[in-house]
């Protein structure tokens, strides 16, 4: 059964809402797509939708955001809201759900894909420059990083690639960087910063949380994150006989 809501240990006491406009990309084009095993069309909720009930909701007006990975060809689009100002989209990802495709750019100017992180977790940060709890939690990130040697890590911005180069290189945050990432923020619904996610090494959701207890020091921080990334892998393992396909 799909989950339809996020199913997160959250910990929000000081977190930044960003309601951005739904992105309207004409890349990729549903009507080019069609129908096809690699890519998902989503409802405003996050609910799968079939191709003809996705292009009946398109050509009523709705707006829709996409992501999509060039290279293999899979794509997830979803209806964004019905209207430019309607701010429908929301976080719709939750546990045991697959990560949607994308293909972004990191500050070397290297692709970036879902498939470069396959095969062990991966820890994925969402943030912008000018947001308080995600200055907060770039020191925690770092010093978890390095004390994990066995995982990825990645951070994301829907910010261009000069306020991403400028935040690593204030808040001294030694993730890889991928910038531009606003079409799939939408997909996502990813509008509370910062939200990490814990990508397994199937490419499904294993956990998620948003926000920062920014009352807390770093080093509780950084001992609540530990405990979590450990309750989510052990949760995934369980899952893992009975994980939707």
């Amino acid at each position: 059964m799909r989950i339809a809501r996020l199913l997160a240990l959250t910990f929000v006491t000081c977190a930044t809402t960003v309601h951005a406009q739904p992105q309207d990309f004409t890349l990729p084009d549903p009507s080019q797509l069609g129908v096809t095993a690699n890519v998902r069309y989503l409802d405003a909720a996050g609910r799968p939708l079939d191709y003809v009930s996705f292009m009946r909701q398109v050509n009523d007006g709705n707006r829709y955001a996409s992501t999509r990975d060039a290279q293999t060809g899979a794509a997830m689009l979803r209806i964004a809201g019905p209207a430019p100002g309607h701010h429908g989209i929301r976080m719709a990802f939750g546990r045991g759900d697959a990560f949607p495709p994308f293909e972004l750019p990191a500050l070397n100017g290297e692709l970036h894909r879902l498939g470069d992180y396959g095969g062990r977790y991966t820890l994925v940060s969402f943030f912008f420059a000018e947001c308080a709890p995600c200055i907060a939690e770039a020191p925690m990130l770092s010093a978890y990083a390095r004390e994990h040697d066995d995982m990825n890590f990645v951070a994301i911005t829907y910010e261009d690639a000069a306020s991403a180069k400028r935040f690593a290189k204030e808040r001294n945050l030694d993730w890889p960087i991928l910038h531009d990432g606003q079409g799939l923020i939408d997909v996502l619904g990813v509008s509370v910063y910062p939200t990490l996610m814990l990508v397994g090494p199937d490419g499904r959701i294993a956990g998620a949380a948003v926000g920062i207890a920014m009352r807390d020091d770093p080093t509780k921080r950084l001992a609540d994150l530990t405990g979590w990334i450990e309750q989510w892998k052990q949760s995934a393992a369980a899952r893992q006989p009975d994980a939707p396909h």
